[in-house]
């Protein structure tokens, strides 16, 4: 049936009650995808603790040799086994925050997605235990993003509206590894979404508030929140300086840090060495720094808050600790286990600044007590510098820390360290990735797609005749469907709550999703 304007003026204020209506549904399921994730989240924030705990009382009590000769094998045939699981299942490589910002561009499918949820749970559980050096938010953020779509298919969610609740499961993902449920939702936004679509970032911060709430409820005491953040006492001018430095030399290291890291994850697959041999070498290399500084192990955050609150150390042991740091990581992502690259950035964006800071301190520009304060903030600039989220990295110390008086200050070093990233082309982390991942053989053989969006009112779709439309190139609607019925699309006028399906070339979903999705929505 044709809908015609005459017809459509009838609807009136009933059919906006109803989208009003739908919208509510879509917030309250959001807000069930929190639950949800807080509560497969926590559990692995519990087991990853919980193992770390008890590898660091085995390491501390100097035990005999021959326990040694038990537990190594036995961490070795651990990573053997979350080898073969990411064999099997590719998916579940790495942080995960690429394959779910793939996953809402719809480049992948999440296939036996539950399957998947569980292997990424235990695979970043041992992969951790064993010692390496990774980070818990990114396989959290993939396994909300799981969540997401598994409750989109349960819950008979209109399919314009499942990769909202992928990006709120995703985004609930990160609330719950850092208790930070602002900090959340803006990393969905700058990094996996890149798109502020109204619905997302209210589901996302509906989702990410209930997941922090879960994760705060069962986590009450942060660590972060011992460390002093003593402000240095300095003029305007001379303060300015400072954040300058900062801004220079972190961004000047971060191109250091991710060329490095990039290189040896392209080295690894080209080491013609079989994967339990590779797996070896990374496991010797995590035991000796067990051996000798086990808090560097496991993404090095133990590291990281013992030096914040005792930060006046030698500064040439602070940066051996931190080389080391830097080097392990990127050879235990390199392996292309389960685990997310987010912490340990930000322990060496925080040991840098330790570093810079205790040089500041020999010459007298700062004080010893001011040093918390300079890590605080180099963690930020660092963040911004690598991943190249600004507004992630300035809310996430501040809600991670409670110190406001690191927020502005973070503000001025973060918009600089950008301007700086920008000018030494520092390409952001999650992008390349993401790239690396498109540019594989079966992701450059998909020819067409199909993307859903949903028509909201008063947007460029709104009102007008499918037929004369004005869309980029190659794109054609397929379909449309109104109150779950489809409808023909000739001679129809979209309304808002519209489900339309956009076919579009594969090798264009990146560059036409944005302005796809911006003509179907108001801001």
């Amino acid at each position: 049936m044709d809908w015609k304007i005459s017809d459509l003026k009838k609807l009136g204020k009933w059919r906006i009650l109803k989208l009003k209506l739908i919208d509510a549904r879509l917030y309250f399921v959001s807000i069930f995808v929190g639950l949800l994730t807080g509560m497969v989240a926590v559990p692995y924030r519990y087991l990853l603790q919980l193992f770390f705990d008890s590898r660091k009382a085995f390491f501390d009590s100097n035990p005999h040799w021959y326990l040694h000769l038990l537990l190594f094998p036995l961490l070795w045939g651990v990573l053997l086994f979350v080898a073969w699981l990411v064999k099997k299942m590719p998916l579940i490589t790495g942080g995960g925050i690429p394959q779910t910002r793939g996953v809402i561009n719809g480049r992948i499918t999440y296939k036996n997605p539950l399957l998947q949820l569980i292997a990424k749970f235990f695979g970043g559980v041992m992969a951790l235990s064993a010692g390496l050096s990774l980070g818990r938010e990114g396989p959290c953020v993939q396994i909300g993003s799981y969540i997401g779509n598994l409750v989109s298919k349960w819950g008979r969610v209109l399919s314009g509206e499942r990769k909202q609740l992928l990006a709120a499961g995703a985004g609930a993902g990160l609330a719950a590894a850092f208790a930070a449920p602002l900090a959340s939702s803006l990393l969905v936004i700058e990094s996996i979404e890149r798109f502020d679509a109204p619905k997302t970032a209210i589901t996302t911060l509906l989702a990410g508030v209930v997941a922090g709430g879960v994760a705060g409820f069962f986590f009450p005491v942060n660590p972060y929140f011992k460390i002093d953040a003593i402000a240095p006492s300095l003029p305007m001018l001379e303060q300015f300086k400072l954040f300058l430095l900062l801004a220079v030399v972190i961004s000047v290291f971060a191109k250091l840090y991710s060329t490095f890291t990039l290189w040896s994850k392209q080295m690894y697959p080209r080491l013609k060495q079989p994967v339990y041999i590779k797996l070896l070498y990374l496991l010797i290399m995590a035991y000796v720094i067990s051996l000798t500084e086990i808090n560097l192990t496991g993404g090095g955050e133990q590291f990281l808050i013992a030096q914040a609150m005792d930060s006046y150390k030698p500064v040439l042991w602070v940066t051996a600790m931190m080389m080391i740091h830097l080097v392990f990581t990127a050879f235990s992502f390199s392996s292309g286990l389960p685990g997310g690259n987010f912490i340990p950035t930000l322990v060496t964006g925080g040991l840098f600044g330790q570093v810079v800071a205790l040089l500041l301190v020999s010459h007298g520009f700062i004080g010893q007590e001011n040093i918390s304060y300079i890590m605080l903030i180099s963690m930020v600039g660092f963040l911004v510098a690598v991943v190249r989220t600004p507004l992630t990295g300035i809310v996430l110390i501040t809600e991670m820390t409670g110190h406001l008086d690191v927020f502005y200050p973070s503000i001025i070093v973060g918009g600089l360290t950008y301007y700086f990233t920008e000018l030494l082309q520092i390409k952001p982390f999650n992008v390349v990735l993401y790239d690396e991942m498109i540019s594989m053989p079966q992701y450059r053989e998909q020819q067409r797609y199909s993307l859903a969006v949903e028509i909201m009112y008063g947007s460029y779709f709104d009102g007008k005749l499918v037929d004369k439309l004005t869309l980029p190139e190659h794109c054609i609607i397929k379909s449309v469907r109104r109150d779950r019925k489809s409808l023909s699309t000739q001679g129809l006028i979209l309304i808002p709550g519209d489900q339309v399906e956009i076919e579009i070339d594969a090798q264009d979903i990146e560059k036409l999703y944005e302005p796809l999705v911006s003509m179907a929505n108001i801001y």
